[in-house]
């Protein structure tokens, strides 16, 4: 698959001058302040069009076909270096050299967490609610923290911050609820969790396996960004230091649209 070039040099230390297109021009946002206020993040009017329904079943036959590639990009992006076939043989139970331990360990970790979220959506039981986030971010992240699955200030280390992200959780559950189109729900989820960080690690993880729940609970296929776009995603994801989301909305609109 041809997928789009890159905006910027692709040294990852030094991003080429971006060229403003049509596309890239930011409207002022009537609600721009309320969606800070409920997200954390704001952003102008994305194109979800772009991200084609599909009938649930068939939603839901893809996403299972499709794990191992989902587990691959995913670990891809946190610059592990298994292969795809590599990923379908430990997968499989044969043992892969070649590769550090925590390579090993994160791809094994992301299997059981797609492979808890596949339950999840097949039973019936996702939810966009913090027991749910926690449970996937328990299996993804807890040979990289202790306090897995608890937001910063639930664990070993308590703080008050915590108080204060529970909270921010609860408005981003409010907006989403009334939020009528699953994708924008997906992509708001997705943008806010990665800039809120809920947890001592593995969050931008978690926040791809609570999208994907989010999609294809609602009849739309997965969300795949390709390793071969990370310095993409990373580019975007630097926007979000400036609680614009919009850019990073517009990117996994055209990852999904690129997928056909």
């Amino acid at each position: 698959m041809v997928t789009k070039q890159p905006r910027w040099a692709p040294d990852p230390e030094t991003y080429a001058a971006r060229k403003p297109t049509t596309n890239d021009t930011y409207r002022e946002v009537a609600d721009r302040d309320a969606q800070v206020r409920d997200t954390g993040v704001w952003w102008t009017e994305v194109d979800t069009a772009r991200i084609l329904p599909s009938d649930t079943d068939r939603a839901w036959r893809r996403f299972r076909a499709r794990l191992p590639e989902l587990i691959w990009n995913a670990a891809t992006l946190e610059g592990n270096s298994f292969t795809l076939p590599e990923v379908r043989s430990l997968l499989d139970g044969v043992t892969v050299g070649g590769h550090r331990a925590a390579e090993e360990l994160q791809v094994l970790a992301l299997n059981e967490a797609y492979g808890a979220l596949r339950d999840l959506v097949g039973y019936g039981r996702f939810h966009i609610d913090k027991s749910t986030s926690d449970r996937l971010n328990r299996i993804v992240a807890r040979r990289e923290t202790l306090d897995a699955g608890r937001f910063r200030g639930e664990g070993t280390l308590r703080r008050n911050g915590s108080e204060l992200l529970r909270a921010r959780f609860a408005t981003l559950q409010e907006r989403l609820a009334g939020t009528d189109d699953p994708r924008l729900q997906a992509l708001i989820y997705f943008c806010s969790a990665a800039r809120t960080r809920y947890y001592a690690g593995g969050n931008k993880r978690t926040a791809l396996l609570m999208m994907t729940g989010i999609l294809i609970s609602n009849g739309f296929d997965a969300i795949t960004v390709p390793g071969a776009r990370r310095l993409e995603l990373d580019h975007a994801l630097d926007t979000l230091v400036t609680d614009d989301a919009t850019e990073l909305m517009a990117f996994l609109i055209d990852c999904a649209a690129s997928e056909g």
